[in-house]
């Protein structure tokens, strides 16, 4: 079984976990809507929710070089078709009837915790413990962002190392350009064993709606200035 099929495989959930248990290197890829993702998933898959732009995602997350199962509820054919046109070749296969079949057998499942933007507005006054990761790009975080916030752009979050500093006793929130990538940037926080997480549901476009109750930076016009032009 570590031998890579020719095409990708239909699989049977006791095929799924015998892949796993043979080759830590596989990734389950999770491509499913934010919805259902929410409600559970194969530990330590790593999802891009089906609402999202799946090829830019793709691109950003690198996984090409790892082997992949995929986890889809619709349409796999066309997905596995759209990983292969963005260099991943190594796809084992897809759980064959999706999460139905793990959830038939009770196999463990993972949760993702959403809160909205009322309640992070709340919780950033009352936690002392509570840490913002923003995970949109250098150029949007420095144009705007959450006072206290620390910037880790979704793209880099495919290395562990940008995890380093995340400690146990932390209540860590995450927002992204969309609601979408901020689920994204969780399952990659949760696969290397880090799990006190909540993402804000519909992302940055949600804190600016509610701006008025967020303590939003922005650049000075001082620090723009050219000394030069005087």
């Amino acid at each position: 079984m570590n031998k890579m099929p020719e095409k990708p495989l239909a699989l049977t959930v006791a095929e799924v976990k015998q892949w796993l248990i043979q080759n830590d290197e596989i990734r389950v890829l999770d491509i499913r809507p934010a919805q259902s993702f929410e409600a559970g998933f194969i530990t330590s898959a790593i999802t891009i929710c089906s609402e999202d732009n799946l090829s830019e995602c793709l691109t950003a997350l690198q996984l090409q070089i790892k082997p992949i199962i995929l986890v889809t509820d619709t349409a796999t054919e066309e997905r596995i078709q759209l990983m292969q046109q963005q260099g991943y070749q190594q796809i084992i296969g897809y759980l064959k009837d999706g999460m139905n079949a793990w959830n038939t057998l009770n196999e463990p499942i993972d949760l993702m915790i959403a809160v909205e933007a009322d309640e992070l507005a709340m919780d950033i006054k009352f936690d002392e413990q509570l840490i913002l990761i923003d995970t949109r790009s250098d150029e949007e975080f420095e144009a705007e962002h959450l006072n206290n916030a620390v910037n880790i752009p979704f793209t880099e979050l495919k290395d562990p190392a940008s995890m380093a500093n995340f400690e146990d006793f932390q209540n860590i929130y995450i927002y992204g350009e969309n609601g979408y990538r901020g689920i994204t940037a969780c399952s990659l926080i949760k696969k290397e064993g880090i799990h006190n997480l909540r993402h804000l549901q519909g992302g940055w476009p949600e804190i600016k709606a509610m701006g008025a109750v967020f303590e939003l930076i922005k650049p000075s016009k001082k620090a723009n200035h050219d000394p030069k032009e005087n």
